[in-house]
């Protein structure tokens, strides 16, 4: 008796033993997206991450905010030697242009009676916020030694510094007549050396960032005034106190590894 092999269901014939590759291919589709979410992490922006933990840690070590910079921690208005209604602001800005604005009314503060009597000029220019202050303020006629009677005014002025993260450039000028000495040949060395006086003035008695400064002397080859009259000469011979705008973005300070 011959025995008929059964033949398959239609069911059986349609059965596919392939499955797993559809599993399979959703594995390796979600590995994919993985490592493309990885490598978008890994391609972050260095600058922008360095200025986010450049504010994350002026945020930190600055509890407090004067207009647009920051009060060093523990000053009170008695400390600062500041006005009053100047301590305790919390007004924060973050463009260049606003924190130069508060830089200005702050100077405008804490110099009024200077400004008022015609002693500081204050200007502003593409090179910042400048400070005009005539040479007998702090010097004596062909001398670079800073005098004992501008010290206040100076302490004044490092208060006010301490409270800024701009950079400052002091610049020596000086009027046309000639100086012949064996400390200043000229008035090169002349008008630099009362800028640096002022510089180490800054850094030497108030320990301000020395990073910050830069010192330079123009002789009598910048002049605000004209020359041929003791008036003008006078207004030529002076020290500006340049007050930087801060830069838009903060380039992260990279330093070698140990």
């Amino acid at each position: 008796m011959r025995l008929r092999r059964a033949r398959p269901s239609k069911d059986e014939k349609n059965t596919s033993h392939e499955r797993w590759l559809v599993s399979y291919a959703d594995f390796v589709t979600l590995l994919l997206a993985f490592f493309v979410t990885m490598y978008a992490i890994t391609r972050l922006d260095s600058e922008k991450l360095g200025v986010a933990q450049e504010s994350i840690n002026r945020a930190l070590n600055a509890p407090a905010f004067l207009g647009g910079f920051p009060i060093q921690a523990g000053l009170d208005k008695n400390a600062a030697g500041l006005s009053g209604d100047l301590v305790g602001a919390t007004l924060v800005h973050t463009s260049p242009t606003s924190q130069m604005e508060e830089v200005t009314q702050t100077v405008k503060g804490e110099l009024k009676d200077k400004i008022d009597q015609g002693e500081v000029n204050l200007l502003h220019s593409g090179k910042g916020l400048i400070l005009r202050l005539p040479e007998f303020l702090f010097f004596d006629s062909g001398q670079a030694t800073v005098r004992p009677e501008a010290r206040p005014l100076l302490d004044k002025l490092a208060r006010i510094l301490k409270l800024i993260p701009n950079q400052i450039l002091i610049e020596g000028h000086t009027d046309n007549r000639p100086i012949h000495t064996p400390q200043f040949p000229s008035n090169w060395e002349l008008s630099t050396a009362r800028a640096a006086a002022l510089v180490r003035y800054f850094v030497e008695e108030h320990h301000l960032d020395p990073a910050r400064f830069g010192a330079a002397g123009y002789g009598e080859f910048h002049p605000v005034a004209d020359n041929s009259d003791d008036k003008g000469r006078q207004a030529n011979r002076r020290v500006e106190l340049i007050i930087r705008p801060m830069e838009k973005s903060i380039k992260p300070k990279i330093s070698a590894g140990r």
